[in-house]
């Protein structure tokens, strides 16, 4: 179980998904290296890593209430990040790490691994961590999560998810966008505006977890067996998005 800074509730942090963003952050400013490890030490710590944000993100998705049925039951796709960590002085920066799945014939897939970054140039100071839901709407945004990398607004259409069933599926946001994006905060998850951040595979953690078989086509297409790491998140995921 991931360590928490206090009790998960309506102003939640955790301490494991602040730490990995807030180091992510700093070395992306200073443009400096993790040190080196070992290789075994290498993948232990990137597996644990993993274990934690599959852990993180099955809490998010049992604790959220707030995004209507019709749009769950719609979505291809599901992105969890627990802890996006977005943190400024003069330059801002934002971070996470967080976990894919998408619908197959069968079922949910097993999660594919994934970072989102983006920075932002402004007067601000802070920082502020929310956790973040986004969900794939369309076949061609889905077909973007099989790259290397891609940013929202630009390679996808990106826009503020609405809330509650009383928002009308006809709406601009809904016939238009094809990632709906939310993020908690404060206890409650509201739409959230991430164009310009960059999703990436997060290939560490992908090998860590499922060895030579982490080709991501493969895992968001139902091809690779589900290892026994990922089973309470899939669980929990059939259970909110039938």
């Amino acid at each position: 179980m991931a360590s928490t800074l206090w009790r998960r509730g309506p102003t939640d942090i955790t301490m494991g998904g602040m730490r990995h963003a807030i180091i992510a952050l700093t070395l992306f400013a200073t443009g400096c290296s993790r040190p080196a490890k070992s290789p075994a030490d290498a993948r232990t710590t990137n597996h644990d890593r993993a274990v934690e944000e599959l852990t993180d993100a099955t809490q998010v998705l049992d604790e959220m209430n707030q995004m209507s049925a019709s749009r769950r039951h719609r979505a291809r796709c599901v992105a969890v990040i627990p802890s996006l960590l977005r943190t400024g002085f003069i330059v801002g920066g934002r971070h996470g790490d967080g976990v894919v799945s998408c619908r197959t014939a069968s079922g949910w897939s097993p999660p594919a691994f994934i970072s989102i970054s983006g920075g932002s140039a402004g007067l601000q100071v802070g920082v502020e961590s929310s956790d973040v839901v986004m969900l794939v709407m369309a076949e061609r945004a889905k077909a973007q999560l099989f790259r290397s990398d891609f940013a929202l607004g630009a390679d996808a259409s990106a826009s503020a998810g609405p809330i509650g069933e009383a928002a009308q599926a006809s709406t601009d946001t809904e016939m238009t966008a094809e990632i709906l994006c939310y993020a908690r905060s404060r206890g409650l998850f509201a739409g959230a505006e991430l164009s310009g951040a960059v999703i990436k595979q997060d290939v560490d953690a992908l090998v860590a977890i499922y060895g030579d078989h982490h080709e991501v086509h493969a895992i968001l297409g139902g091809e690779v067996a589900a290892p026994q790491e990922v089973s309470a998140f899939l669980t929990k995921l059939a259970s909110e998005f039938p």
